[in-house]
């Protein structure tokens, strides 16, 4: 099991006045990939939710948006 924090240092402009996103250098969510593979994410904006999916590529997919920089620090090491 990895623990991971995700930053995205280039969100939209109004998204952080709409409580859509954290500022710029504050964790936008944080998440565990589990031995299976699977992947939950908790996000800790002000508009709060947790997901889960079924792989860390699925995840990626929807959530990686390199347009806004998103950078993921591993909390157990290098992923």
């Amino acid at each position: 099991m990895r623990r991971f924090v995700g930053y995205r240092p280039v969100p939209p402009t109004d998204y952080v006045a709409k409580g859509l996103a954290n500022a710029p250098d504050e964790p936008q969510y944080e998440g565990v990939v589990f031995t299976d593979g699977s992947v939950a994410c908790r996000w800790r904006t002000e508009l709060r939710s947790t997901s889960v999916w079924t792989c860390w590529e699925d995840f990626c997919r929807v959530h990686g948006h390199p347009e806004y920089g998103t950078r993921i620090e591993w909390l157990d090491g290098e992923g």
